[in-house]
């Protein structure tokens, strides 16, 4: 017997304590009890909303402490501490094994509508433990442990979330929360406090709404990159003008070429400024000053070779999303400078980020997590789905398999078909040898899944996660689940564009102003096409088809049409100069031919050299 004072406490559950875990989830109906037991019992429900109610008691969280039921008073809020605590753990281990698929068809461990009240009651709590409770004082293990439980199966719900939603993004956030934080930082020294400081921000994110975590990430780059760039303003008494740039000369035929050539080892150095230089195919060196359009042109064009699954380093998913992963056989195509591709590629991405250029690729769910650096190995089998969707059928059809695992014949192997040819590959030493039995099923379709997912683009995974981690913080992207990352990355994926945004934040130049009667027409031609060729006039002209993750006010250079004067309206096309994101629109007679004429420039790919 240990006195309280003797009592350790260890990171991770004893391996009894798992065993316990296993037999109380699997064995027994303990979860729904539990859950029943909270909301049902009188005494219970009102010690738990003591407990996650951060007006109903001044005993912070982590100094909570677990009385034996023998020696509890009624008014002790043990009871029901203790209650959530095993009820919360308990859902946490069943979580494990507990596939999408399970939670929305088969409402397991709990029905849909009661995950949605657990999730109420947890966000609760993990407000009041990381953002309200402002006492200090020694914690106590099973505070401590009722916050760390809570938000591990709070977050592994909301990573469930991000694939197939469970609830409405309102049920995950606290209104307003951080919002005067955000506001009184200026420098990035205030932001990264703020960031290192918040509890909030490391242990629950998702509590405080996107937009606002977009405009905090926006702050503390912008910050840095005014720190290390310095600010281009006309002031003369500007005290911190534009440090100069790394210079890059780059031959138009050989872009990603001279890219890795000139800029591959600059490391943290590619935050600095970068002034590209163009030389043609005789080497001569283009007319012309980068004050920032050359160098988005020549960023933009870099993504597009390198991100094109054509060149063998990403490949598609295949669950018709479009997104892109590491090509297993990038070391086939690119021999071993495949991972120094990688590498760049992930500067390349990162340095996007850090100049808010929000470029075309998509990835998959489960390398976004990659990027972030906390990959939940326990969603690999959803996430095989979108890779090998026959493959996954067979891993859940031998999951939910109710005869015995012997009949079908399987092993501890993979067969892998490379270029014709297969081999087989053991998941472990002697894999050949075992074969796969309803005691060990489990953990024949963990490691399947983990080889699929994880094993064989690990190499290209990690290459392309330290150049991206080179240029932009690991801790500034777990700001952000897979989606919103995404989002981060190549702005909204929902097809819509905020036409009054998108107005309101445009400039003109050329003669036109507001009340122009093209640019009227020009509003009316725009408002009057689908989606799709909304987006695709956007590409036309910012080489992006979606918008900014902070609207158009944080599209730059900003969206900008310029007078073309014409005498005929058979004259020339629309074109654009997306280094600068502009569209330069001929004066046309009337709206119709203005949209025809838009259109087909659009369609035609016109650009720069169409006219």
């Amino acid at each position: 017997q240990k006195s309280a004072a003797e009592e350790t406490s260890t990171a991770t559950p004893e391996a009894f304590v798992q065993q316990l875990l296993s037999v109380l989830c699997y064995s027994t109906q303990l979860i729904r009890a539990a859950w029943c037991l909270i909301q049902s019992n009188d005494s219970i429900t009102r010690h738990v909303h003591t407990v996650i109610d951060h007006d109903s008691t001044n005993t912070p969280i982590r100094q909570l402490t677990c009385t034996p039921s023998y020696q509890a008073r009624d008014t002790d809020t043990s009871r029901g501490a203790s209650v959530l605590y095993i009820f919360t753990a308990a859902l946490e281990h069943a979580l494990v094994v507990t596939d999408d698929v399970e939670i929305h068809e088969l409402e397991k461990p709990l029905p849909l509508h009661q995950l949605r009240r657990v999730i109420k009651v947890q966000k609760k709590l993990l407000y009041r433990a990381c953002f309200v409770d402002t006492k200090t004082g020694p914690p106590n293990h099973f505070g401590l442990a009722l916050i760390s439980s809570t938000s591990r199966a709070f977050r592994d719900l909301y990573d469930r979330s991000s694939r197939r939603p469970l609830a409405v993004p309102k049920v995950w956030l606290v209104a307003g929360l951080l919002e005067k934080e955000i506001k009184g930082c200026k420098t990035h020294s205030d932001f990264l406090a703020l960031l290192k400081s918040e509890p909030v921000l490391r242990i629950c994110p998702m509590l405080v709404s996107f937009k606002r975590r977009l405009e905090l990430f926006d702050k503390i780059v912008k910050t840095n990159r005014e720190e290390l760039q310095g600010v281009n303003s006309p002031n003369p008494f500007n005290p911190n003008p534009l440090k100069p740039a790394r210079v890059a000369v780059i031959n138009r035929g050989r872009i990603l070429e001279d890219g890795l050539a000139t800029m591959n080892n600059l490391g943290s150095n590619m935050r600095e400024r970068i002034a590209v230089h163009y030389v043609n195919e005789a080497g001569v060196k283009e007319t012309g000053i980068d004050a920032g359009g050359l160098f988005k042109e020549f960023w933009t064009d870099l993504c597009n070779i390198a991100f094109d699954p054509n060149y063998a380093l990403f490949q598609m998913t295949e669950d018709g999303s479009t997104s892109m992963f590491p090509s297993p056989m990038s070391s086939s195509a690119h021999g071993p400078d495949h991972v120094v591709l990688f590498g760049f590629l992930g500067r390349i991405l990162g340095k996007s980020l850090y100049e808010g250029i929000t470029i075309q690729p998509l990835f998959a769910h489960f390398f976004l997590s990659f990027l972030r650096g906390d990959y939940n190995f326990l969603h690999m089998l959803p996430d095989l789905s979108t890779i090998d969707s026959q493959l996954y059928n067979n891993l859940m059809f031998l999951k939910t398999y109710d005869g015995d695992a012997t009949d079908l014949c399987l092993t501890f192997t993979i067969t892998s078909n490379e270029f014709g040819g297969t081999r087989e590959i053991p998941l472990m030493s002697g894999g050949a040898e075992i074969e796969v039995n309803n005691a060990n099923k489990q953990r024949y379709i963990h490691m399947v899944s983990k080889y699929y997912v994880h094993d064989r683009v690990k190499v290209q995974s990690e290459a392309f996660t330290r150049g991206l981690w080179e240029v932009i913080d690991p801790t500034w992207l777990r700001l952000f689940n897979e989606p919103e990352l995404q989002v981060l990355i190549s702005g909204a994926s929902d097809g819509k564009i905020d036409l009054d945004d998108l107005r309101r934040h445009t400039r003109y130049a050329g003669g036109f102003t507001g009340m122009d009667r093209t640019i009227s027409r020009f509003w009316s031609v725009f408002s009057s096409l689908n989606g799709k060729q909304q987006a695709a006039v956007l590409r036309f002209v910012t080489s992006c088809e979606r918008p900014p993750p902070l609207g158009f006010a944080s599209l730059n250079p900003p969206f900008t049409i310029q007078r073309v004067g014409i005498l005929r309206d058979g004259d020339k096309l629309p074109s654009s100069s997306t280094c600068f994101n502009i569209l330069k629109l001929p004066t046309y007679s009337s709206e119709r031919v203005l949209k025809e004429r838009l259109i087909y420039a659009v369609e035609s790919g016109a650009g720069f050299e169409l006219t």
